[in-house]
């Protein structure tokens, strides 16, 4: 794997007003790896997302992109992003292919090549057979892998995802995980996503950060689920159900405050 250093941040915090949403973060994320930041509602999981990528004014702290600052690493093309909520309106006739020509708009390229480009990640994630559907009649799943190939389509070098799978069931969330993991392999992509799926994303992740105004856990997913670690995070009592030996990282738990 690439050792070079695609994300650091170093004591970052976070205040809106008085409050203090993010405390004292400091963790690095590797060329090729993929990262996922959990934690409850509220637990200012999006927001150090927002901060990392400049849309967030930190209070404290550093982050560095890709060797510069977000701004010049944004601005350099190399970064991508898929917010929790598409800015596709619901009402307009855009079709899967139009939304990946999206991610052209400001390339210097012809109408051939913006083309070719389009259906050649629409091919990568699946959804050729696809390009002329109104994107608003797609499943959620199609829809998100429509939305990854419009962020793709810019080749960045890191991508940082929302809420992935929020609205999506059970089987296209598997399929959603599995997804970004041949984007890893294939593409040496890196991968920073903010999740609440974290009975499903052991299996898929290098590294696990447990996010609740301190970054409480940040390292091995197996390492993650454990019950106190859990219970640090989330404030609650927490019974893990565990299917399997080889697979800690179980589908279920159970939480009561």
């Amino acid at each position: 794997m690439n050792t070079e250093i695609a994300l650091k941040v170093e004591n970052l915090t976070v205040k809106f007003g008085k409050k203090v949403v993010l405390e004292n973060i400091t963790f690095s994320v590797k060329k090729g790896e993929i990262i996922a930041i959990v934690g409850p509602n509220g637990s200012g999981k999006t927001t150090l997302l927002k901060t990392i990528l400049g849309f967030i004014k930190a209070t404290n702290g550093k982050v560095e992109l890709l060797g510069n600052s977000p701004k010049k690493a944004i601005k350099s093309g190399k970064v991508g992003y898929l917010p929790q909520k598409s800015s596709i309106p619901k009402d307009f006739p855009f079709s899967a292919l139009d939304v990946v020509l999206l991610g052209l708009v400001n390339k210097r390229l012809s109408k051939k090549e913006k083309y070719e480009l389009a259906t050649k990640y629409l091919d990568f994630v699946g959804m050729l057979k696809f390009k002329d559907y109104p994107f608003t009649n797609l499943s959620g799943g199609q829809q998100q892998r429509v939305s990854i190939a419009r962020v793709l389509v810019a080749k960045p070098e890191i991508i940082f995802l929302d809420e992935p799978s929020t609205g999506v069931d059970v089987v296209a969330q598997e399929n959603f995980y599995e997804f970004l993991a041949k984007l890893k392999k294939e593409e040496n992509l890196t991968v920073v996503m903010v999740s609440h799926d974290i009975g499903v994303i052991g299996k898929y992740v290098d590294k696990v950060a447990g996010l609740n105004r301190y970054l409480h856990f940040y390292g091995n997913p197996n390492e993650f689920f454990r019950e106190n670690i859990l219970s640090n995070i989330y404030g609650c009592d927490i019974q893990l159900v565990i299917h399997s030996p080889e697979c800690i990282s179980c589908e279920h738990f159970h939480y009561k405050r």
